[in-house]
């Protein structure tokens, strides 16, 4: 979906948006009206220990999300990834879901204002803005501005993944690294196209999914739950839509 909620609801309940209900976004007054179908709820209801540390955007209470873990303080991204890192340090008795939500690419009335730590800004001379912009001076600087957003997304991502790798856990923890609609640019999110509902998928872990290789096969975000229900040995939930990637 090119919008928020209903996309995350894809993604956390592996059913379509309008098969699931969630039909809107949160903030509009949306609330999925089956939270019991979230795949935090049905790990956590496997035996799974459930955590997040940063944002959520499919139920209004967020304690309906499935997590016996909120760890959502203050700090935004910075916050978050520390969050992240701290719980990843801790000693695991029982196998977990983590979710760390990041807003870096998120564009604000302002724009785009997450810069990367110790790197200098993109020179927008040199950025190339994508189809369907026109490539004037002032998309330039716009797209490079996200350009550094999602410099930033990445540093912060990479703390989580080398805290995964630090604290013993690389070889046993399926990494799931995607976003939820197009970028914030004119014809992109909110439109019902390639540029609105393209997203970046990348795994990482056991199960066949190894650094380094690159798959073009058109999979979404409704093949995730049922993938993870193979790769722990889960039976999946009769309400599934989407294909496991496992094959």
């Amino acid at each position: 979906n090119p919008t928020c909620s209903p996309s995350r609801a894809c993604l956390l309940t592996g059913q379509a948006a309008h098969s699931c209900g969630m039909g809107g976004l949160v903030n509009r007054g949306w609330s999925l009206p089956h939270p019991e179908r979230l795949l935090p709820r049905f790990l956590r209801d496997s035996g799974y220990q459930t955590v997040r540390t940063g944002i959520q955007h499919v139920v209004k209470n967020p304690e309906d999300g499935g997590y016996e873990r909120i760890e959502a303080g203050e700090g935004g991204d910075e916050g978050a990834a520390g969050r992240a890192v701290a719980f990843l340090a801790e000693e695991h008795k029982r196998s977990f879901f983590l979710d760390v939500g990041f807003s870096a690419t998120h564009r604000r009335a302002e724009g785009f204002d997450a810069q990367p730590e110790g790197e200098e800004a993109t020179d927008p001379r040199y950025v190339k803005p994508p189809a369907p912009l026109p490539d004037t001076a002032e998309t330039r600087v716009d797209m490079a501005l996200y350009i550094d957003a999602a410099r930033r997304l990445d540093q912060l991502v990479g703390r989580v993944v080398d805290a995964v790798d630090n604290s013993g856990l690389r070889d046993n923890t399926l990494i799931i690294c995607t976003t939820d609609h197009g970028i914030a640019f004119p014809q992109m999110k909110c439109n019902l196209t390639d540029h609105g509902m393209g997203v970046m998928l990348a795994l990482r872990g056991p199960g066949g999914f190894s650094a380094g290789k690159v798959v073009d096969a058109l999979v979404s975000h409704l093949d995730l739950f049922p993938t993870i229900c193979d790769l722990a040995g889960l039976e999946r939930p009769a309400w599934l839509q989407g294909q496991s990637l496992l094959p």
